[in-house]
């Protein structure tokens, strides 16, 4: 039975035609080669074209394929366009335009009053009585309210700041994870390539001996069985590789169906920095810790405009009165004319903002304690994430050096002895098994151990150096 197989492998696409035989028992078939040849060949007058249109459209297809191949990005490079085309994060970045226009208006005046009033006796003796008048009145704070306004809108803005940065210090720790898991699920699919590579040439030399009547037909349906295996793992692992690249295209903001090339090294062997520096690097670049001193800022702010309002604004008139009098007897009076001046000055007798200062005051204490447990929280996430770091850097060591040499010699010494007669192909399989299982192992540790790198150096705030000032929004003083 002829079939026709189209392997996709990364970054283009691989054509692979090869041509299987089902072959029968030795003692079966009778038929000559010749016969066999001549038998055949009407087959082949009538899948020579086809076979060569097919492989015409495989090979237009990987030359339009590399056309279009987009350009091979790193992990930085990846991490400063998600935080420039991130959606989510283009949105939050409006919080800061929010504060910016609370804190123009913290600073402004009340708007001043215009006073009219006027009275006349028309409707009752109308002796031509009247009084009329005008004035201007503005409130004004004596105890510096507007610039405490102006103090806790100002921190306002630095912390929406500082909550766009720790949204973008966690956007780029997923990025850096699914690329991770991209390039892992990559050596995933690359081995089983070269698996395949290795049962295809074992399945060759099992049906040649299987000719020359040295071996059964059992031995190459086991061959086959253990290449389509290995397809459908493959299979498997390509198919979450397609959800993680469209999890990673809408991490950058881009549409799923987006092309995507990953050339980012797996550093593996790396010297990790002290606990110590990574601590002291996480106080000082974290976002969050930034914020909750913002937080304690903003409470010690709120307290002094508690404080400041304790007196209300004084409110300072000025106008003009107009007015006439009718006395009985007296002959008529003419118009007056008078300068008004007032000011009003509000009493904190009863409500001195007793309320307001005590819950700045708690604010206060309460950011205050919350410096102290995101300190400990920080310190117990980097330490948790280094010791497991470690760990898992080891157990890659003894992998490397111990278990993968030895699984592929087994393989090697397996494959040499079944084309010598010496060793049945149950054990070629049950070998390649082994390193198959062994490498998946590597494989799956190596993906723990750069999920545990990614949270270390998130914690740390390591990916906030790959984003570009620009990317963010600078808070502009008032």
């Amino acid at each position: 039975m002829f079939f026709l197989r189209g392997l996709a492998t990364k970054p283009g696409i691989r054509a692979d035609l090869s041509v299987g035989v089902r072959s029968q028992p030795a003692s079966v078939d009778r038929t000559s080669d010749v016969e066999r040849a001549h038998s055949c060949a009407p087959w082949r007058q009538r899948a020579g074209p086809t076979l060569i249109a097919v492989l015409a459209w495989s090979v237009s297809g990987v030359a339009a394929t590399t056309a279009k191949d987009p350009v091979a990005l790193d992990l930085r490079a990846l991490i400063e366009i998600a935080a420039r085309d991130n959606k989510d994060l283009q949105a939050a970045r409006y919080a800061v335009e929010v504060g910016r226009a609370r804190l123009v208006q913290a600073g402004l005046l009340p708007n001043p009053r215009l006073d009219l009033s006027g009275r006349s006796d028309f409707a009752f003796k109308n002796e031509g009585e009247y009084t009329q008048s005008v004035g201007l009145s503005q409130q004004f704070p004596i105890a510096g309210r507007i610039l405490r306004q102006k103090d806790v809108a100002r921190v306002d803005v630095a912390l929406a700041q500082a909550e766009i940065e720790e949204a973008t210090r966690k956007l780029a720790g997923d990025v850096a994870a699914d690329v991770y898991r991209l390039l892992v699920l990559d050596r995933q699919i690359q081995s089983r390539d070269e698996l395949m590579g290795i049962d295809e040439a074992l399945a060759k030399t099992t049906r040649d001996r299987m000719k020359a009547a040295e071996v059964s037909e059992l031995d190459v349906n086991t061959v086959q069985l253990d290449i389509q295996r290995l397809s459908q793992e493959r299979a498997l692992l390509q198919s979450q590789r397609l959800s993680l690249l469209i999890a990673l295209n809408t991490l950058l903001g881009r549409s799923a169906s987006a092309g995507l090339l990953v050339n980012e090294p797996v550093r593996e062997t790396d010297t990790l920095p002290s606990q110590e520096q990574l601590l002291a690097k996480a106080l000082q670049a974290r976002p969050d810790f930034r914020s909750a001193l913002l937080s304690a800022d903003r409470a010690q702010a709120e307290k002094s405009l508690a404080q400041a309002q304790r007196w209300e604004d004084w409110t300072v008139g000025v106008g003009m009165e107009r007015d006439k009098l009718a006395i009985e007897g007296a002959p008529a009076q003419g118009s007056d004319r008078a300068l008004m001046l007032s000011l009003s000055i509000p009493l904190p007798l009863f409500n001195k903002n007793q309320g307001l200062i005590a819950e700045a005051a708690a604010n206060s204490n309460q950011a205050n304690a919350r410096i102290e447990a995101l300190r400990l929280g920080v310190a117990s996430e980097i330490t948790r994430a280094y010791a497991e770091a470690i760990n898992l850097q080891q157990l890659l060591t003894r992998y490397r050096q111990g278990l993968l040499p030895v699984s592929l010699r087994n393989v090697q010494l397996a494959q040499q002895g079944y084309r010598q007669g010496l060793v049945a192909v149950l054990d070629v399989v049950q070998a390649q098994r082994q390193q198959v299982e062994l490498n998946a192992a590597y494989l799956n540790t190596l993906d723990q151990f750069l999920q545990t790198l990614v949270r270390l150096r998130t914690a740390s705030g390591d990916y906030l150096t790959s984003v570009p000032p620009g990317s963010g929004t600078d808070i502009k003083e008032y």
